[in-house]
């Protein structure tokens, strides 16, 4: 069994006459049945084609049969138009060359280790259309299953990021209380504040009065000492939790953001490729009608 069938084919139109041109890019035969007979194994390869009448609008539908038999020869070929007759088809049996495949392996590995997002995005697309020319239904399920499953991921991993922020900002009554602390803190600097100047005006009236002030004083000081250790020690654990933390949150982030990148390129490449397909169909279209 070769690699497959490619070709070229002309057909008509039955309403209006327009004429119509099928390139080797447009086909993508599949083998739908294979046995083994006396010079080796017989296979089938098909490919159906619904499209409507580029002039009129006519519903066309075309499906071309190639056996192949013996291994690298057509041995007979059938057609079935509606709409349409097939005027003239040429067909030959396609074989890749034996490394393209691990090329292109190497070419998307290298690209995406060396972060050119562009190189990869247009050689993915490369190998992906390839791959669906060849076998499209096992190539869509593939894709469909792989979009599935990094969709998934990606939810997955926001949904454990967000979930364990929230879980961090829910921490226990440690916030509470230190909030409560430093406010007790505040109140206790402030009324020490209005007691002093309270006494100010008092202090020429007595030394003893200043003594005793004073006592009082070095009586608080240790006091207010005592909670301004605990406050800082309070923002210093804040500070080391947050220094956890940040590092994680920034690799997330720098990863979602190499990830939306590289689905933004390649839908960008599926895009122009999709364009440049249709701008070529409409020139060949306009060309041959011309002519």
């Amino acid at each position: 069994m070769s690699d497959g069938i490619s070709g070229e084919a002309t057909y008509k139109c039955n309403r209006c006459g327009a004429k119509h041109y099928l390139h080797e890019d447009d086909f993508y035969f599949e083998a739908e049945s294979g046995s083994e007979r006396g010079m080796g194994e017989e296979v089938l390869y098909s490919y159906e084609l619904e499209e409507e009448c580029h002039n009129c609008g006519e519903d066309i539908r075309l499906k071309f049969e190639v056996w192949e038999y013996p291994v690298g020869i057509i041995n007979m070929t059938n057609e079935v138009a509606s709409g349409a007759a097939v005027i003239d088809r040429d067909f030959q049996v396609y074989s890749a060359p034996p490394q393209e495949e691990h090329e292109e392996t190497v070419k998307l590995v290298k690209s995406l280790v060396l972060f050119r997002f562009d190189a990869f995005a247009e050689a993915f697309v490369d190998f992906w259309v390839k791959s669906y020319k060849k076998s499209p239904q096992p190539t869509a399920i593939i894709s469909f299953v792989a979009t599935l499953v990094a969709a998934s991921s990606l939810i997955l991993s926001i949904y454990s990021s967000e979930k364990a922020r929230t879980e961090r900002l829910d921490k226990p009554q440690s916030y509470s209380e230190q909030f409560h602390l430093l406010k007790n803190t505040e109140k206790n600097l402030n009324d020490l504040s209005v007691f002093i100047s309270s006494k100010r005006n008092e202090i020429e009236v007595t030394k003893s009065l200043i003594l005793e002030l004073e006592t009082k004083k070095s009586e608080l000081e240790p006091i207010v000492t005592a909670n301004q250790k605990v406050v800082d020690a309070i923002f210093l654990q804040q500070r080391k939790d947050f220094e956890k933390t940040i590092w994680t949150e920034r690799g997330i982030s720098f990863g979602f953001g190499i990830l939306a990148s590289l689905i933004a390129t390649i839908i960008w490449h599926f895009v122009g490729r999709f364009k440049k397909g249709k701008s070529n169909n409409k020139i060949q279209s306009t060309q041959k009608t011309r002519d």
